[in-house]
């Protein structure tokens, strides 16, 4: 606050003008405050239940208490004496929505009483003072013209010009003050003064770019410390005048460049001013805490899950840690399978491992066993005491409620104080060394030379928030008819505006600008919008663009001006030469091997991805697999096991056909048991619409089927068949969805898709189809050597036909191979085609190959013929290396597409 405001004590020694701070207000004023146990923005919770922000507040209490008490901190500010009823609504219209929001937040304000946020409470007392409580007067100089100052600060400087008048010299420091504000350092004549007089002026001459003001593209914010050390170094060894302190770094809002210039100027051995010393902790004990409540609310979020068993307060190792998370992002969030965790670990294991929503006392019961679990590593100790504090009123608060009660997890969440980073205690502040500006806060002093990192869209200046209350206009209408002036976002990127120019201005000799091509995730950004601004004053440039100059490409970079690291300097890479196939000299097929060496089996999934691209196959062998952390989704993969889990019961072998009626009747509770069991995200109020459809979809499905098994006369004999053999020469196994036993004595091996026959029934006609055929090429070697391992087994072993057939649930259509049927039932269609020809010839190769120690590698061509014989292209997703290793001609062409 007061920001530009100067302050002098008027009975002082040493008649020196400072910045007016809340400490020299207090010493001249000892205001009383009152003392609350509580924040404001803790208080203002209770009161946000009804309201027109009810309904936000119910969903999310966080965000909704924030924007409510911001709005309401801007009414106390622009009130004038920190009073609401001195706030006059009666010229505003009654019926509209901003008299609507206005009253509601004065009514708030009158229920909180004589409480104030505390940077504003001690401003209430002196704004009702009277000139004689005053115990150390003092004069203020002030742009009274300055449209920055809040309502309440300029009555708060009314006031002490009111009681401890002006100082004899108060024209010549308010014009004194106003020329520093609004000075420009630059050399006058030079493209730096020129940009500093008319970046905002309303019409700009342009005049020649010189060396006093460059723009320079980087691709991230990395490249931009880089570069932005070796220019302040360079300067330093060019100009032994110029000291660190001289230079500049104008950063970005936010953390998010900090490390960045501190790696980057430690490795130069350049002292800055005004960064963090340490590095910035993450608040482990509240993430922990958060993942902790979301999990227990169940159904536990992966990403949570995984995002907890990771942390480091877990009773594991980081190692352990990292295979529990990869597990449970594979679908495998039972913790305890296949480790070997005992003691703490193992309890942790079984309490993340219990799926029942916990009542309060159980939810309070289980904190206090996960607390007694955590990691006993004394390097992490603080953070667990952190946590135990964090948990304390959690646990109070749930035990103070009935047993059996709910759990009000939305509340307990929001309550839960999750810092980004944390710094470390803070070490002696570096005197002296490079200054640190950052955006949106104005320049304490000049420099010589400025670096603006990070001038990419969003920044320099920074988006004005968006008010949940109140629109511009709505903010206008108030000004007009209320006499209170509350920031509009116009107002506000008008002061942003304001403190960029007096950063500009802040640089004597040189600004170097940085732009970056890519934000911190990868994704590309544009420059800032103020580069407009900048482009406007100078001759040449028709368009901000053209004033990058662009230093990722070296045809562009300035000869012999900029500072060069050979030793360092990235070389460029040729082309990707990429062979049609790879020699490794070893046996392929056998680098998955059991317990006594042999070959571990294929599936047919497995040989379907070798059908498309070898290297897919063997990345998937040796588990160099692409595992991205998402939010479950309903993927085809999820459905298609929802769909045979609940088939498998509504149809178990050897059982009468269900009614009609027992589907319709069934199917929604198995449905809702299985979603339980293995997707228990779908249970989510928020899947709501999703779970409905699929429960729509499931029960047309199988009453479709049903229908089809009638009218073939057919009978389920075997669900979820485990097969073993070998096939195309390789031991293989798989699972058959069912099997059929038909009026004539012939089986027929079905495999339900959750799909539509179009794109099955293309690749069965071309022979590229391979899973059905090798579950017959399966059965058949079952059928001829029946075992005593169970009944499923031995009811292949009937010696007649064998067809197989795909069940496409979207349409209701059995595509059937290997039987012939004059006239097929409504919904059949008999594929009379050798199904697996070509693919069988084309594995074969591939499969002999292998064995050789050859990878092939096949190009684009061949994926597009794979891809209009109805072959899926899958298996390219197994990792982005799949698609960069192609031959490089085919890859050319493919880049050119």
């Amino acid at each position: 606050m007061f920001q530009g405001v100067m302050a002098c004590q008027a009975g002082g020694f040493i008649p020196a003008y400072v910045p007016l701070r809340r400490a020299l207000l207090e010493r001249a004023y000892l205001p009383r405050t009152q003392a609350s146990p509580t924040s404001f923005g803790e208080a203002l919770r209770p009161h946000l239940e009804s309201g027109p922000w009810a309904a936000s507040f119910a969903v999310a209490p966080g965000e909704t208490a924030r924007a409510v008490e911001r709005a309401l901190r801007d009414v106390m500010l622009a009130s004038g004496t920190l009073r609401p009823e001195a706030i006059d609504l009666s010229r505003l219209d009654p019926q509209s929505r901003a008299h609507h929001h206005l009253s509601a937040l004065l009514a708030l304000w009158t229920r909180m009483g004589d409480l104030l946020p505390e940077d504003l409470a001690y401003l209430r007392p002196i704004l009702e003072a009277e000139a004689d409580e005053a115990i150390d007067p003092l004069h203020v100089v002030h742009d009274p013209a300055d449209p920055d100052l809040t309502a309440v600060e300029r009555v708060v400087l009314d006031t002490l010009l009111r009681h401890h008048g002006a100082p004899d010299d108060l024209a010549a420091r308010r014009a004194a003050l106003i020329t520093a504000r609004d000075r420009c350092h630059g050399r006058p004549g030079s493209a730096l003064a020129h940009l500093q007089e008319t970046f905002l002026a309303p019409t700009a001459t342009r005049l020649p770019l010189d060396d006093s003001v460059h723009v320079y593209g980087l691709r991230d914010a990395a490249a931009e410390a880089d570069f932005a050390a070796s220019l302040a170094q360079n300067w330093l060894d060019d100009d032994p005048s110029l000291t660190p302190a001289e230079i500049g770094l104008l950063l970005p809002a936010g953390a998010h460049y900090v490390p960045f210039v501190r790696e980057a100027f430690a490795r130069a051995g350049l002292p800055v001013s005004g960064l963090p010393s340490e590095a910035a902790k993450r608040d482990l004990a509240g993430e922990c805490l958060l993942h902790v409540l979301t999990c227990l609310r169940q159904p536990a979020p992966a990403m949570a899950l995984a995002s907890l068993v990771r942390s480091p307060l877990m009773p594991w190792s980081a190692q352990e840690g990292r295979r529990l998370s990869d597990g449970v992002m594979e679908g495998s969030p039972d913790l305890r399978h296949g480790a070997a965790l005992t003691g703490p670990a193992l309890a942790m294991a079984h309490l993340l491992n219990n799926r029942r929503v916990p009542k309060a006392h159980d939810a309070a019961e289980r904190l206090a066993t996960l607390l007694r679990n955590l990691t006993r590593d004394v390097a992490f100790a603080d953070e667990v005491a952190r946590f135990a504090e964090l948990a304390r009123p959690i646990q109070l608060a749930l035990f103070a409620r009935p047993a059996e009660s709910e759990v009000p997890w939305e509340d307990l969440l929001a309550g839960v104080p999750v810092g980004g980073a944390r710094d470390e205690d803070p070490a002696p502040a570096v005197l002296d060394g490079v200054t640190i500006l950052v955006d949106g806060e104005p320049p304490t002093a000049p420099v010589r030379r400025l670096i603006v990192l990070g001038f990419s869209a969003g920044a320099f200046p920074a988006a004005p928030p968006v008010s949940p209350l109140f629109l511009d206009s709505e903010v206008a209408k108030i000004r007009d008819q209320c006499g209170l002036h509350l920031p509009s976002q116009e107002a506000i990127l008008a002061r942003r505006l304001r403190v960029l120019r007096s950063q500009l201005a802040a640089a004597s000799e040189r600004l170097t600008v940085l732009v970056p091509y890519r934000d911190l995730m990868g994704a590309r950004s544009a420059p800032s919008a103020s580069l407009a601004f900048m482009a406007r004053c100078f001759e040449g440039i028709a368009d901000p663009d053209h004033l990058i100059v662009d230093l990722t490409d070296e045809r562009y970079l300035p000869e012999e001006r900029l500072p060069v690291a050979p030793e360092t300097k990235s070389v460029a890479l040729p082309p990707l030469n990429v062979p049609s196939a790879l020699a490794l000299g070893t046996d392929l097929l056998a680098l998955r091997t059991d317990a006594e060496g042999r070959p571990r089996a294929q599936s047919p999934t497995r040989l379907d991805t070798l059908l498309v691209s070898p290297l897919a196959w063997l990345l998937k062998e040796l588990d160099i697999l692409d595992r991205p952390w998402a939010p479950e989704t309903l993927d085809v993969l999820t459905k298609g096991s929802l769909f045979h889990t609940v088939v498998e019961q509504l149809f178990p072998p050897d059982a009468p056909l269900p009614s009609e009626a027992d589907i319709r009747a069934r199917l929604p509770d198995l449905l809702a048991a299985e979603i339980a069991a293995s997707a228990p995200f779908l249970a989510g109020g928020g899947w709501m619409v999703e779970r409905q459809s699929m429960e729509r979809e499931f029960v047309t499905s199988a009453l479709s089927w049903r229908a089809m098994l009638e009218a073939l006369g057919a009978r389920v004999i075997a669900s979820e068949l485990p097969l073993r053999g070998t096939a195309l020469g390789v031991p293989c196994q798989g699972i058959a969805d069912c099997v059929l036993l038909l009026p004539d004595g012939s089986l027929v091996i079905v495999d339900h898709k959750t799909s539509g026959s179009g794109t099955r029934r293309q690749r069965m006609e071309s022979g590229f189809d391979l899973q059905v055929e090798i579950y017959r090429s399966l059965a058949k070697q079952v059928a001829c050597a029946p075992s005593d391992t169970g009944l499923e087994i031995k009811s292949l072993a009937t010696g007649g036909p064998m067809g197989v057939a795909y069940h496409t649930t979207r349409d209701g259509i059995l595509l059937l191979n290997g039987l012939a049927m004059a006239a097929p039932p409504g919904g059949v269609e008999v594929i009379d085609t050798d199904i697996s020809s070509a693919a069988t010839v084309r594995i074969t190769q591939e499969i002999a190959r292998l064995r050789a120690g050859t990878l092939r590698l096949p190009g684009e061509e061949e994926r597009t013929m794979l891809e209009k014989a109805g072959v899926g292209r899958y298996a390219l997703e197994t990792s982005p290396l799949v698609c960069v290793f192609m031959p490089a001609a085919l890859a050319q062409e493919g880049d050119d597409a």
